[in-house]
């Protein structure tokens, strides 16, 4: 699962919750400034390449010596008596027959990860335009046997590529459901990353254990990461369907009605706020065509709502803004029956 680390604070975080990155066509672009000018390095590390068919296990340690992040993260080395327990087994995983197969699909899958790279470019422009203090952080990838995916702090981003591989690939994740593997594929690599990356901007109440809290707190998370990657569809960010998107797009206005009817806005037991803001293949309470995590995605169309209606408050505010009624009474969300 994703680990994320915003220095002291440790958070594990479930967005496995969502790039091919499309042409700019059917509208998705959003105004954006121009950040062509903005200078940024973005170099990803290509440990997967220094892992493969590494000679030694002199050469390992070594290796794993000098991204202690990795060593601890994905292959917990900490937790062992003996670094070199460690270093002995991932040496032999290194050198299965199978684990050699998912070396040859992840570099022919990703190649020299060019459209990758200037994808993350883009993103940190614009990142560096709203905040000009924005320091890039490492990138690494690596190969693990599909033991971990991802790796996430404000300085280091470690991809687990095989992770990646998309339905097609020879061997799978384990133990995780179809609606969220449809996830892991090379298409929602950075969107997904640039999501989770709004946490370290990301403000909010923490005394406020309402749903609608919740529910723009995720929505701010969308809107950084949509102006964070302007031309990028709304679905790679949400991780539904074409037919799950136009359908909830043609059909907003019944399922806010029926989240009112549920008065389920202001709800606080953890129970009932999961049927409308988890990870669940449907939102059965809507309809059985309602896709899950319905809330959040609400919760981006109230944050939208709000932006568009107070366009001198910036991005960077706008995230620090912890007072999620205020964002909503000004936001004026009321959708419109078709």
């Amino acid at each position: 699962m994703v680990k994320f680390k915003n220095n002291l604070i440790k958070i594990l975080v479930i967005i496995l919750s969502p790039v091919l990155f499309y042409a700019c066509d059917d509208n998705e672009c959003i105004d954006a400034p121009d950040v062509s000018a903005i200078e940024i390095s973005v170099n990803i590390e290509r440990l997967d390449k220094k892992l493969y068919k590494i000679p030694t296990k002199n050469d390992l340690a070594k290796l794993l010596a000098e991204n202690p992040a990795f060593a601890e993260e994905f292959l917990n080395i900490s937790q062992y008596p003996n670094p070199g327990i460690v270093v002995d087994r991932y040496f032999n995983l290194l050198n299965d027959t199978n684990v050699d197969s998912l070396f040859i699909e992840v570099e022919q899958t990703f190649g020299n990860m060019e459209d990758i790279q200037h994808q993350f470019e883009d993103a940190f422009r614009h990142l560096k335009f709203y905040y000009p203090d924005t320091k890039v952080p490492e990138i690494k990838t690596v190969v693990t046997g599909i033991n971990h995916d991802l790796y996430l702090s404000d300085s280091l981003i470690i991809i687990g590529l095989d992770y990646y591989l998309g339905l097609g690939g020879k061997y799978l994740p384990r133990d995780i459901p179809g609606y969220i593997l449809k996830r892991y594929q090379k298409e929602y690599l950075v969107p997904q990353i640039m999501l989770m990356y709004s946490n370290f901007y990301n403000k909010t109440n923490y005394n406020d254990n309402s749903a609608m809290a919740d529910m723009v707190y995720y929505g701010k998370a969308f809107y950084m990461a949509k102006n964070l990657m302007p031309c990028t569809p709304d679905s790679l960010f949400t991780g539904y369907t074409a037919f799950e998107t136009t359908d909830i797009d043609e059909h907003e206005p019944v399922i806010w009605a029926s989240l009112l009817e549920n008065e389920v806005l202001f709800e606080t037991d953890p129970y009932m706020k999961d049927k409308f803001l988890s990870e669940r293949p449907k939102t059965i309470e809507i309809g059985e065509n309602c896709p899950g995590r319905i809330g959040r995605w609400l919760g981006w169309r109230i944050v939208t709502k709000f932006a568009e209606r107070n366009r001198d408050i910036q991005l960077p505010d706008l995230m620090k803004m912890e007072d999620a009624q205020r964002i909503f009474n000004e936001s004026k969300y009321k959708p419109i029956p078709y």
